[in-house]
């Protein structure tokens, strides 16, 4: 604010008037001093000319006067009259020599006083003039004066010019002591007013507030009416601002502003604002200031107003209001137009419009050299270029001209950091670190150090130097530990460690930090270190809780989704599968954008495989192999889409990405797996020769042990499916030979008992059994270990060791197997009993048969069994509807559908129910005409006929069993036609038909069984000759008794071990009396 300083010319008019005027008491004074006549005569025309304004003459004449007579007694006055006609004149510096004679030559001149004042304010004058050097003369002048005349009638005049003089000299600190003195010393001085103004002036630049205020108070206390009151009230507002009382001082800025026709009413406005604005109500300064424009249009502060404006609605975030005053400033093309533009260019920033700051910027900076804001404009320009993306790296070459170009300025170490943190964002690392330590050595003290040292820290960390950010980050926190950012620090000291694998070491480090990091962002990111870092301690519980915290403090961090992974993966790791995929559903839902997309698909996919929910996992596999061609996952997504299509048996597509993944990937570690899992799929498409192709080339890749013998069996089981016995043999010895306790071994000897026995070779049926012996007793809970012990069985059953046929039947019975086997185990098993004659339990193997297999093949077959058991046991009474309900079904075999009905018939005899047992046996002949068991049955119906009293049909079927019969059947049969012949005592037809048996089937070389009806004939044909000898008449007896000697010797020397050969001798003895 300008002073009001128009008191200097109005104040000395006053003193030239009265010095100007020559009183006539002066001329006779001048008679009294004998200056001569001459002298007096110049002397009186100068005087005359001075008091009737002549100036210019008048100073002739005393010029003519001085050079004439230098040492009249008048020549002091004439001095002192030429320098105030000068002065009249405005002549300043003739006037000042002339004062300065008066004072030199004439120290005890009466009006000394007055020459010190005209000297001075002559000199004051001619500074004004600009003329160099006068301001501190008229100061020496004026001091002079004070000190010579301190009580002198113009003290007062010279204490105030004195003070002026100082405070155009600058010397405000000087000026402000005969101010003061003025008006402490002068309380009557017309100078008062003007002088306390002064003083406030002088105090209010100097800055001394305080002390303004009071003297402005004084004033206004004083001189209430002076014209100066509402300037002064301006200014008192001015010192309450300073004392940062914003709020008072915005009301007394109000209060002049109001006053009509205040001339400074456009300052006052200006000062308001700024008042308003140190409150922040930036939205009312930015409305006064652009009233300043509207309403004070000739306003020396209408361009600064105008910008103020702009940068107040900048602040009020009014960015509108903001642009249009801003652009006026701009428009205006002033000395504030460069720190308009500068303020633009940050809304332009604010708007994401950074083309236009950069437009903006170029435009301004030609015509900024001068301004303040030459280097904000600059960095602008760099701020807006590092928005483009294109465009950071010259962002870096202008903000480093900046540091060169300026490094005095107050932004050059900011424009320094901003190269070291754009390096760092453009992965320019090294230049990072070149600008961060530039700074340092430039800037050691200034407030961005730990923001510095944080870029080079980061660029090391990112540089992958480790061990060196780790040092780095720990240095800055321990040397900042009070800095906002040092938990942003902290985290990535833990990161610099967790990267060097230090996991133990990152949970120590920010478990205890935890309580005091601030902001979500961090809290999710450390949360985030700890959790993994606990799961690749293998410690997945507080793993999971830790990322949990994570996702808790912020779902969206920008590594949410990297932690929804890792707490997938601890989920996983705990067993729950549940969880773990709903997180990576999750994660894909929520982040389709993320970088790590390919990886939760991939996880997702693993997972659902081993939840079995194999479609899912193929989906999730695709997404990876479709969706993100260029994944690491790529391979491994292939991969688990074959097994996961293996696993679903499509074979054939499995298959088809297996050689994706062999194809494309050829040198990929998954490549010899994805071999054998071709393999796998091959051999169930039957393509058998491209699976052992594959599992061989597997093979060679020289797998761990587990995983050779999972291939070694594959390859077995396709080289029987191409029925090469020998060769699957061969593999399946060599996978048990490798590991005998393979976890499959059990299917393995199954595999290798079946090759043996299915070679053909009779040389390797023993093998065959042997490895079934094998499988049955290394491995009794093994699923095949029933049908091993079923196969043993089958081998002692062939071999009619029926004990331990039994016993393996019954152990492979025992582990309760599918049906087929387990209706066979038990069938089996009863026929061994059944063969070993133990009926009851064939019966209850038979029983328990039916019952667990009631619709079996085997059923019919049971059922048979069941009536034969029973028939064994001679228990004709049940055995009987037994074998009728075999009836109406188709038995397994002619010969039992036989059996059947001659068993039924027979226990049907036994119970003499001889209807029942000829409607049996009777279509045994009839139906079965071609069967063995015909002559049995013949046999049968004969005995049922002849207990039916039908003995000549009984005799028919007789002689049909005994000419069909070479055996048993037909000897039992032509014994009985002999016994029917005895009955009706036809003894030459009965001893003819026991001849016949005797003699026949076989005679001396019949079989055991048929001995037995050899001798009951060859007794019984003795009997008849027996029967006779008592009735017969003498010349018939002697022969008789020779037939039946006969007959009985030839039971006893034949048929010695037979039951009846003793009869026979006893009868031999009795004959022997006769």
């Amino acid at each position: 604010m300008k002073s009001t300083r128009g008191w200097n010319a109005v104040l000395w008019l006053a003193f030239g008037v009265c010095a100007a005027w020559i009183a006539s008491t002066e001329t006779a004074c001048a008679a009294e001093a004998k200056s001569s006549q001459a002298a007096l005569i110049i002397y009186g025309d100068a005087a005359n000319f001075q008091n009737n304004g002549a100036f210019e003459l008048a100073a002739e004449e005393w010029d003519k006067f001085l050079k004439k007579f230098p040492d009249d007694p008048l020549a002091a006055k004439a001095q002192q009259y030429l320098g105030v006609c000068n002065l009249q004149l405005k002549q300043f510096q003739k006037a000042a020599d002339a004062f300065d004679a008066v004072i030199k030559k004439h120290p005890n001149f009466d009006s000394l006083q007055d020459a010190y004042l005209n000297l001075g304010w002559c000199q004051y004058s001619l500074a004004g003039q600009n003329v160099e050097g006068m301001y501190a003369k008229a100061a020496a002048t004026f001091s002079q004066m004070v000190e010579k005349f301190p009580k002198g009638k113009y003290a007062d005049q010279a204490l105030f010019f004195l003070g002026e003089a100082e405070y155009n000299q600058g010397n405000k600190d000087k000026a402000a002591v005969p101010y003061h003195k003025l008006v402490t010393e002068h309380p009557q001085s017309p100078l008062r007013s003007d002088a306390i103004y002064a003083l406030g002036v002088t105090y209010e630049e100097l800055e001394r507030y305080a002390d303004a205020g009071t003297t402005y108070d004084l004033f206004l206390k004083d001189f209430a009416d002076s014209e100066l009151v509402t300037e002064v009230r301006m200014r008192k507002a001015e010192t309450v601002l300073q004392a940062a009382d914003y709020a008072a001082a915005e009301k007394m800025f109000g209060e002049v502003a109001a006053v009509a026709g205040f001339g400074s009413a456009d300052h006052a406005v200006f000062r308001r604002a700024y008042c308003l604005s140190k409150t922040n109500k930036f939205a009312e300064a930015g409305a006064l200031y652009a009233s300043i424009p509207t309403n004070h249009k000739q306003s020396v502060y209408v361009a600064e107003a105008s910008m103020s404006a702009g940068r107040s609605f900048y602040r009020a975030a009014q960015l509108a209001e903001a642009v249009k005053w801003l652009g006026a400033a701009i428009a205006d093309g002033g000395q504030y137009a460069p720190e308009a533009a500068h303020w633009l260019c940050r809304i332009h920033l604010k708007q994401n419009e950074p083309q236009k700051a950069i437009a903006l910027a170029q435009q301004i900076l030609p015509k900024a050299a001068e301004s303040d804001y030459l280097v904000n404009l600059k960095m602008d320009q760099a701020d807006a270029l590092y928005e483009v993306a294109d465009s950071k790296t010259q962002a870096v070459d202008l903000y480093l001209k900046i540091a060169t170009d300026h490094a005095k300025h107050e932004l050059a170490p900011q424009a320094l950091y901003n190269a070291a943190f754009t390096a760092l964002e453009l992965s320019q690392h090294d230049d990072g670190l070149k600008h961060a330590d530039a700074f340092l050595k430039a800037y050691a003290e200034d407030r961005l150090v730990p923001d510095v040292k944080y870029v080079a820290a980061e660029c090391l960390l990112q540089k992958k130097q480790f061990a060196e950010a780790e040092k780095a980050y720990q240095e800055l926190t321990a040397s900042y530990a009070q800095h906002p950012e040092v938990g942003a620090w902290q985290i990535r000291f833990a990161l610099a460690i967790y990267l060097q694998k230090k996991y133990q070491q990152v949970v120590d480090t920010l478990s205890p930090a935890i309580a005091n990091i601030k902001g979500a962002d961090s809290l999710a990111e450390a949360q985030f270190l700890i959790g993994a870092s606990q799961f690749f301690l293998n410690k997945f519980a507080p793993a999971a809780k830790a990322l949990q915290a994570s996702l808790k403090a912020n779902a969206r961090w920008r590594q949410a989704d990297e932690t929804m992974i890792f707490l997938a993966r601890s989920l996983r790791e705990q067993n729950n599968l549940d969880e773990a995929i709903k997180t990576l559903a999750k994660m894909i839902a929520d982040f389709p954008k993320s970088r790590h997309l390919d990886h939760a698909h991939y996880r997702h996919g693993e997972y659902s495989y081993a939840a079995e929910d194999y479609a899912t996992a193929i989906a999730q596999y695709d997404a990876v192999v479709t969706g993100s061609p260029e994944s690491d996952f790529v391979a491994y997504a292939k991969y688990g889409k074959g097994w996961a299509q293996l696993k679903t048996k499509a074979y054939a597509e499995a298959a088809q990405m297996l050689t994706a993944l062999i194809t494309d990937h050829a040198e990929h570690k998954l490549v010899p797996d994805a071999y054998f899992a071709r393999g796998m799929c091959r051999r169930q498409t039957g393509e058998q020769d491209g699976a052992i192709t594959d599992i061989t080339t597997y093979l060679k890749s020289n797998p761990d042990l587990p995983n050779k013998c999972d291939a070694l069996y594959e390859r077995g089981l396709a080289e029987v499916a191409l029925k090469k016995h020998d060769a699957a043999a061969t593999t399946f010895a060599e996978l048990l030979k490798a590991d005998p306790k393979y976890a499959n071994a059990d299917k393995v000897l199954y595999e290798l008992a079946w090759a043996y026995k299915s070679s053909g070779d009779d040389a390797k049926q023993a093998d065959a059994i042997a490895n079934f012996a094998k499988l049955a007793s290394g491995y009794p809970d093994s699923s095949l270990a029933a049908e091993a012990n079923f196969h043993v069985g089958e081998s002692h059953y062939e071999k009619r060791e029926f004990e331990e046929a039994a016993k393996a039947y019954a152990a492979a019975k025992a582990k309760n197997p599918a049906k087929d086997i387990g209706e066979k185990a038990v069938y089996k098993l009863g026929w061994s009993h059944y063969q070993l004659e133990q009926y009851d339990a064939a019966l209850a193997d038979f029983t328990e048969q039916l019952g667990s297999f009631p619709q079996g093949p085997l059923k019919t077959d049971a059922l048979f069994m069941k009536a034969e058991c029973l028939y064994g046991l001679e228990n004709y009474a049940e055995a009987l509807p037994a074998y009728k309900a075999t009836q109406g079904i188709e038995l397994s075999s002619p010969t039992i559908s036989v059996l059947a009905l001659l068993h039924g018939g027979q226990s049907a005899s036994q119970l003499k129910q001889w209807d029942e047992a000829l409607a049996l046996l009777a279509q045994i002949p009839e139906k079965h005409a071609e069967s063995p068991y015909v002559p049995e049955a013949c046999y049968e119906l004969g005995w049922a006929k002849q207990n039916s009293g039908k003995e000549d049909e009984a005799m028919k079927d007789y002689e049909q069993a005994a000419d069909k019969s070479r055996g048993a059947v037909g000897a039992r049969a032509r014994f009985m036609i002999g016994e029917l012949h005895f009955t009706r005592k036809k003894y030459v037809d009965a001893i003819r038909e026991f001849q016949r048996t005797m003699y026949g089937y076989g005679g001396d070389k019949a079989l055991p069984e048929v001995k037995k009806w050899q001798a009951k004939s060859g007794y019984e044909a003795g009997r008849c000759a027996d029967v006779q000898i008592q009735g017969a008449a003498p010349p018939a007896r002697p022969g008789l008794i020779a037939d039946a000697k006969k007959y009985y010797q030839y039971v006893v020397d034949k048929h010695p071990q037979d039951e009846l050969a003793t009869q026979a001798k006893n009868r031999l003895t009795e004959l022997s009396k006769l």
